[in-house]
């Protein structure tokens, strides 16, 4: 096997690895967040290893897409040229600069986050124009197809999640300062639970992109 390849299939194999592991890890954590019988530094605790946690899908995330890009044009299920493989590679490595930022600096980068979130939305688009493409003028490949689609969902998930978890931040700051309420509990206890069957939907996704993968489907 070339060495290319080799690696490639490597952080593919393990970009989903640590992806649904440290998401199970997160969602099982989540429950004790947001429990009020725990006492307020336990809850604390268990949130910085949550967000430790959280930041291996969005590591996983980023970096699933080139080298399944770049594996399906090694062995041909994809019809591209290296330089966009390239240019998606630069891209996804100037993006997890961006996360890793992100986690460092918290909320003292909100115009990063925000760039952030329209970076993913532009992401999003993209791969439906490449998917509507691919469908309308290169069948052959549909499979390769069918897989950024259904990556595609992961990212619009995220999104919603986002969305869902906005609120959560501002009561979550109250309780890490002693002024927690039945309202603000309620309120990260709500922003949670709406945010559960996305993730949920996340696991599938992956779970039949991995199927298609190893040809089961």
């Amino acid at each position: 096997m070339p060495t290319e390849l080799g690696i490639l299939k490597l952080i593919h194999i393990l970009c989903l690895v640590y992806w649904l592991g440290a998401d199970l890890g997160v969602f099982y954590s989540s429950y004790f967040l947001i429990d009020e019988k725990l006492s307020r530094e336990t809850r604390i605790t268990i949130s910085k290893i949550l967000f430790f946690l959280d930041q291996t899908p969005r590591i996983s995330m980023i970096l699933i897409l080139p080298s399944g890009i770049h594996l399906s044009k090694i062995l041909g299920y994809l019809d591209t040229s290296y330089f966009i493989v390239s240019v998606i590679w630069l891209i996804a490595i100037l993006w997890l600069t961006l996360v890793v930022i992100l986690h460092i600096r918290g909320q003292s980068a909100k115009k990063l986050a925000l760039f952030d979130y329209w970076l993913r939305v532009s992401l999003v688009l993209g791969m439906f124009i490449t998917v509507t493409y691919i469908f309308l003028y290169q069948p052959e490949f549909n499979w390769a197809a069918m897989k950024i689609f259904v990556f595609s969902l992961t990212v619009i998930c995220g999104l919603i999640i986002r969305r869902n978890l906005r609120l959560f931040e501002p009561a979550f700051m109250a309780l890490i300062n002693g002024q927690d309420t039945q309202t603000s509990n309620t309120v990260m206890k709500e922003s949670i639970e709406s945010s559960r069957l996305y993730v949920v939907f996340i696991w599938i996704c992956l779970l039949f992109n991995t199927s298609l993968g190893l040809r089961l489907l």
